[in-house]
């Protein structure tokens, strides 16, 4: 299931700017969707799901995506994010979900092998997490099973937006539960790890590999962004 905000523009990727106008903001990260949905629509998963918020913006994103072939789209529940994430989880696994994997949509050079690994760790982990460099993790994963045990605890007293999520959610993730974590992978919200998505996916592309976030590559070519680099999250 893809996190997916209707990209519009001052409403989304907010800490790109100034460096960046609100209108390439939401450009940029129209891109990010692109992407991530591509992925997503590539994946294993028997079921792919984009959850859009807010839930009206649903026809919206269909339209702006081409609607890659496999993805169900559904408007997420309100409130805060944790409540969010936990109740879309619940209600896939009452859909008769095995194995549920929460994704965003700021890690667009994700491939789809990640959300492949994810759900075969599933099978004998209770609980999957991609851990990202900022503090926070790009996907969370829960067997069916585990869902009673893990939440609310794991989506319940999170500093969302902070570099702590992982580590609150580490603490919080009840004893007897199986983890497998996924390697690090990073998120893009602040200019310099803009840039630094710019120079790995030129990379890639360098190295063969012209197919791994192309929407994002394009969008970001003549951007004025600062040197690569990464910067904590602040609080």
């Amino acid at each position: 299931m893809l996190f997916a905000r209707e990209p519009r523009a001052g409403r989304v990727k907010t800490r790109l700017q100034p460096r960046l106008t609100p209108g390439q903001a939401a450009e940029l990260y129209t891109a990010f969707l692109r992407d991530c949905a591509e992925a997503l629509a590539a994946s294993v998963a028997s079921l792919k799901i984009v959850a859009v918020e807010p839930p009206e913006a649903e026809s919206c994103l269909r339209s702006l995506l081409g609607a890659p072939e496999g993805l169900a789209f559904e408007g997420q529940p309100g409130g805060p994010l944790g409540e969010r994430l936990e109740a879309l989880c619940r209600r896939a696994v009452g859909a008769g979900c095995g194995r549920v994997v929460l994704l965003g949509s700021d890690s667009p050079s994700l491939t789809p092998w990640s959300i492949d690994e994810s759900l075969r760790r599933l099978r004998s982990a209770d609980v999957v997490i991609g851990p990202s460099v900022d503090g926070g993790y790009y996907l969370i994963g829960l067997r069916a099973e585990a869902l009673p045990s893990a939440a609310p605890a794991v989506f319940q007293g999170i500093e969302w937006g902070t570099g702590r999520v992982l580590e609150q959610t580490l603490a919080a993730l009840p004893g007897g539960l199986r983890l497998s974590l996924m390697p690090p992978w990073y998120d893009v919200d602040v200019p310099e790890e803009a840039a630094f998505l710019r120079v790995h996916l030129e990379a890639l592309a360098r190295s063969g590999d012209d197919t791994t976030a192309s929407h994002s590559r394009a969008a970001l070519r003549g951007l004025d962004l600062p040197p690569p680099g990464y910067r904590p999250m602040m609080r």
